[in-house]
């Protein structure tokens, strides 16, 4: 017997069973994990890069390592040597000097000599013009120093003219007469970040035989002096005191009025001098090289080639360390930027930069001449190195010099 089925009955709306609705969240969910795992390597990236750009700016621009009268002989090594050549081989501390077009000062074992401009042979050695200074020659595979300061030592070596060791406050300072009478007008010499009075030489050498007796100072932290109890070079923040003291020496001396020099960080020293102290009314001449009046410019031109291989510092990086730097080393920033407020600068300045200077960028030197056209003389000197006018071009250097302090020298009676 066959059964036959009902017809089925059209099912209502209620009762049509759908298959349940899957909402797709788990791919909305890693995105969101993504993203926030994008947003912790980025602020970790930025907080590493930070700390290791900050620790280099507070080892490269902050720490007090003072100079010693007479360098290391690690720059260059000897290979061959004449009366009047030298060949060298670059050496573990070797710098842009090594193939520098300028004039520098030798020093080995024994003694010290005046090399010319380098000739870059094949075989990346350099061949100079050479003579002997001091001492004996050196011979070939000795270890050798390259500096820009070409008498070194303590009592340099070499030099031409006389000196006397003197006091200053608790300073040692070096005191160059130009001769009996009156002393008039001193220059002062500030040398720049761990530098020493060995910097003032070539200064020196153009000063004292047009008539100008120079001052060359040590402030806190250098070799001989009190330290500074920061333990930290201040751009000028602490310093200036001492500056202030060798402008009261000048004064008992007989001094009526002063030149201040300041070179490379001397300049920000001068700069905080003019800026706070009560003596400035005795600054009758201001003269800047490669003056560092923007600690900022400094390290963010140095953060162009900072990492390693070159490469440049990212901005958003350079600004964590910058903020990084000020919070571990009690940095103010903007206390030691002298362009932000130029009102120090109140009389007629020298200023001389090189062209290729990669610690302070010329450009600092031109935001002070924009800022006061009418007071700045600007000197550029083409090819020079951070603070190497001298080097690069001694006659127009100490042409320029004797100029403006014959401008700066008050003259008797007036």
């Amino acid at each position: 017997m066959t059964t036959l089925q009902a017809p089925e009955q059209p099912r209502t709306p209620q009762q049509v069973r759908h298959p349940p609705h899957r909402h797709h969240h788990v791919p909305v969910r890693w995105f969101f994990w993504l993203v926030a795992l994008s947003v912790v390597l980025v602020a970790g990236v930025h907080l590493a890069g930070g700390w290791y750009v900050a620790g280099r700016i507070g080892s490269g621009a902050l720490a007090s390592t003072p100079a010693q009268p007479m360098p290391a002989f690690d720059d260059v090594r000897i290979v061959k040597v004449t009366r009047t050549s030298v060949q060298l081989r670059r050496g573990p501390d070797a710098g842009d000097s090594f193939t520098g077009a300028a004039t520098y000062g030798l020093a080995w074992e024994g003694g010290t000599g005046l090399v010319g401009p380098a000739k870059v042979n094949k075989d990346g050695t350099v061949t100079r013009s050479f003579r002997v200074l001091q001492g004996t020659a050196p011979f070939a595979r000795q270890p050798a120093a390259l500096d820009r300061n070409v008498w070194m030592g303590d009592p340099p070596q070499a030099f031409p003219l006389a000196k006397m060791d003197v006091t200053v406050g608790r300073l040692p300072a070096w005191y160059f007469p130009a001769g009996p009478g009156a002393v008039g007008t001193v220059a002062i010499y500030v040398h720049g970040q761990n530098g020493s009075r060995n910097n003032a030489l070539r200064f020196v050498n153009a000063a004292v035989p047009a008539g100008t007796p120079v001052l060359a100072i040590t402030y806190r932290g250098d070799v001989g002096a009190p330290n500074e109890p920061s333990g930290r070079l201040q751009y000028g923040q602490t310093e200036w005191k001492d500056l202030e003291a060798a402008v009261d020496w000048a004064q008992q001396q007989g001094a009526r009025n002063v030149v201040l020099v300041g070179e490379s960080m001397g300049g920000a020293i001068v700069a905080s001098f003019l800026e706070k102290s009560t003596r400035r009314t005795m600054v009758s001449g201001i003269i800047l090289d490669s003056p560092m009046l923007s600690l900022s410019a400094a390290v963010e031109n140095g953060a162009r080639h900072g990492l390693p291989g070159g490469r440049a510092v990212p901005a958003s990086v350079l600004w964590a360390a910058e903020k990084m730097a000020a919070h571990r080393y009690d940095l103010d920033w903007k206390a030691v930027d002298y362009l932000d407020d130029t009102s120090w600068l109140r009389i007629r300045a020298l200023v001389v930069h090189g062209s290729d200077d990669t610690v302070v960028p010329l450009s600092v030197s031109q935001r002070l001449k924009r800022a006061h056209p009418e007071l700045v003389r600007l000197e550029v000197f083409p090819g020079a190195q951070h603070t190497e006018a001298w080097n690069t071009d001694a006659k127009r250097y100490t042409t320029d010099v004797r100029q403006y302090l014959r401008l700066a020298t008050p003259k008797p009676g007036s």
